[in-house]
């Protein structure tokens, strides 16, 4: 009967021992589960006939010459008379506002005050200004040119930059060039796109917007801008002055 509840209580010992060491031994490591990245938020494009279409600039009203003898009387007051049946516009300096060019004679007695180194335009000989050469890296320019002197008998090219959509009807165009010797025969206003398309590039100077084509003496051009200045670029042909040399 001993012998039986011996043998007992060691079945109970050994059955106790290996649930308690069961117990003490760690679970297997579960398999790391990756999260899945948070999915990121796909744009939707907007159908193209939707989208905001650029708003078209204003269409200008056509020039007239009561237009043009107001915009220039706005600048040079009684300094200089106005022909205003030889005019162009275009986009001379390449800022997206129409300038205006028109023939012009300095007024009796107004010498002094066209000649005046504070007057409020910037007088210029389009024949002397000597440009930057694209092709050198060293630039030998000379001394600066002095103004030109303007006379009684000569006829002048008054040059507006326009402002804003109004371009140079608009009361803030201000900036204004009065050439001399820049007045020919056949005066027109040529877009930069035609001339580029019609001419060789590498005959042209560096252009930022239209020119005004002309013939000055027996030579048939343009007069370009140049971002500072305004020069002369002799094309070919023969023309005949109305200007004072």
């Amino acid at each position: 009967m001993r012998k039986n509840r011996t043998g007992i209580l060691l079945v109970f010992l050994l059955v106790t021992t290996s649930l308690t060491t069961i117990g003490c031994v760690s679970p297997p490591e579960q398999p790391r589960v990756e999260q899945t990245p948070p999915v990121a938020a796909i744009e939707t494009p907007v159908p193209v006939a939707d989208r905001a279409k650029p708003e078209r600039a204003a269409k200008l009203p056509t020039s007239t010459q009561s237009d043009v003898r107001n915009a220039i009387a706005r600048i040079y007051k009684d300094a200089v008379t106005v022909d205003a049946s030889h005019f162009v516009v275009g986009d001379f300096n390449g800022d997206g506002s129409q300038d205006l060019a028109v023939v012009v004679r300095p007024a009796q007695g107004m010498l002094s005050e066209i000649n005046s180194e504070v007057a409020n335009w910037i007088l210029e000989d389009p024949h002397k200004v000597t440009l930057p050469d694209p092709g050198k890296a060293t630039q030998h320019l000379g001394p600066p040119q002095k103004s030109p002197r303007v006379e009684d008998s000569d006829t002048l090219l008054a040059v507006l930059h326009g402002f804003g959509p109004s371009g140079w009807r608009d009361p803030n165009s201000r900036q204004t060039y009065l050439l001399k010797n820049a007045v020919g025969t056949n005066l027109k206003s040529r877009q930069l796109a035609d001339l580029l398309k019609s001419s060789n590039s590498k005959t042209l100077p560096k252009l930022r917007g239209d020119v005004i084509n002309e013939s000055i003496g027996d030579e048939l051009g343009f007069l370009f801008y140049s971002g500072a200045k305004y020069a002369w670029h002799r094309s070919s042909g023969t023309g005949k002055s109305i200007a004072s040399r």
